[in-house]
């Protein structure tokens, strides 16, 4: 089988079965890999024994696309490699849970009780240290008034 063969009988597999841009995406993997291994000196023939039959390469891809699609559906992010991988499909997922609002909520609440126990606990070591220091000042300030006011 040749390169093009390969290619025409992925894409008829494909056609109806995905979306096009997978399609796409899935033919240039395969036409980069064909030209990657004829650069390493193998024919048409020998890559596509590698590779294997374009129709279960096919079949692989339509079933990733379909877990990817109830995924996605479920309330999932998809995101795509820019790089394909050298298995054939360029799809991966990221599973993502969100937190109900209440429970959100409750952990602000923490966390805003944890900084304001942390604030008055520092405030009530650093009370013996200001108020001497504080009055202090006011002492200073009223002396100096009473004598250049005199």
């Amino acid at each position: 089988m040749t390169k093009q063969e390969f290619i025409d009988k992925l894409k008829s597999a494909l056609n109806g079965q995905v979306p096009d841009g997978v399609i796409w995406e899935n033919v240039r993997f395969y036409e980069q890999y064909f030209e990657e291994q004829r650069a390493k000196g193998l024919s048409e023939e020998a890559v596509c024994d590698q590779i294997g039959s374009p129709k279960l390469i096919a079949r692989s891809i339509i079933e990733a696309e379909k877990h990817e699609t109830e995924f996605i559906n479920d309330d999932r992010t998809e995101f795509v490699d820019e790089e394909p991988h050298p298995r054939g499909n360029t799809h991966f997922s990221v599973h993502t849970r969100h937190l109900p609002g209440w429970l959100v909520l409750v952990i602000g609440i923490l966390i805003l009780m944890l900084v304001l126990r942390l604030v008055f606990t520092a405030f009530r070591f650093l009370l013996p240290v200001i108020v001497p220091v504080v009055l202090v000042i006011i002492a200073y300030r009223a002396i100096k008034r009473f004598i250049s006011g005199a």
